[in-house]
């Protein structure tokens, strides 16, 4: 209990440092909310052009496009407000930043997570809450316990996989110089888990299922919500973050042995 009440109080103390990072520099901070925003429309009102134009997506209405994609972008701002920086372990690595984190008396990882916060991401997740509403009302969809379980477990295991996948690949970073154009790569064809996968071919589908599970992000939890697939949906989505994890765990354990700093 007493190394948990610790973990908690260091958590706390990084959830500080982030919200004095914000208030540091206000003019940064309200550009960054204004490109986050931006950018997430931009993808929103192109799913929805298209839909519009040719009727649906993959059977799939306008509503039910609108629940799926504010789902991923929840998990999408989540993730990045509290789980970005493994995206800087290419800069730990190759700067040799990581032996200040060596030396302390906390989880190397745990560091790494909690060493930048960006808090301007939760302006996001608001507006995509409340698209995620609004598409629940309009699909006759209950309130209720069992949604807001479900809607944990989703969270839970989806902030699981998204941040385990990112951190397989710039893990990539403790053996190859350019591992984080690898990581890129792999966001960008997260772009697919926005669309019902279900309209792609059968290799798509199990790619996005199986080897980068991001169908587990958006496409199977909005299918289960809007009666498209069964209730296997509830045992995949955490056997799936579950498989990640520990793949992720395993890439850090080796490449966290691998790391010999910077030899300078």
């Amino acid at each position: 209990m007493k190394r948990l009440a610790y973990y908690i109080r260091l958590w706390m103390g990084y959830q500080r440092m982030g919200l004095v990072e914000m208030t540091q520099y206000p003019a940064d901070t309200v550009i960054l909310v204004i490109s986050l925003v931006l950018r997430e429309a931009a993808g929103f009102i192109g799913v929805l052009a298209i839909a519009s134009a040719v009727g649906g997506l993959g059977g799939w209405g306008i509503y039910e496009i609108c629940l799926m994609f504010s789902m991923c972008a929840l998990v999408e701002s989540l993730s990045q407000t509290y789980f970005d920086n493994v995206w800087g372990i290419s800069y730990l690595v190759h700067e040799g930043r990581l032996d200040v984190l060596l030396v302390r008396p906390a989880p190397v990882f745990f560091q790494v997570l909690g060493d930048v916060m960006h808090y301007p991401a939760l302006i996001s997740m608001a507006i995509y809450a409340g698209v995620m509403v609004y598409a629940l009302v309009h699909l006759g969809i209950g309130f209720g316990v069992g949604l807001l379980l479900f809607l944990a477990e989703y969270l839970i295991c989806g902030i699981a996989i998204n941040t385990g996948i990112y951190t397989i690949f710039n893990c990539l970073n403790f053996w190859i110089v350019q591992g984080e154009d690898v990581a890129v790569l792999v966001q960008t064809c997260r772009e697919f888990a926005k669309y019902p996968i279900g309209a792609f071919p059968g290799v798509i589908r199990t790619i996005f299922t199986y080897v980068l599970p991001f169908g587990f992000v958006g496409y199977y939890p909005a299918a289960y919500l809007t009666g498209k697939t069964g209730s296997w949906v509830l045992a995949g989505l955490p056997l799936s973050a579950a498989a990640v994890v520990a793949v992720a765990a395993v890439f850090w354990r080796l490449g966290s042995r691998a790391y010999d700093s910077t030899g300078t």
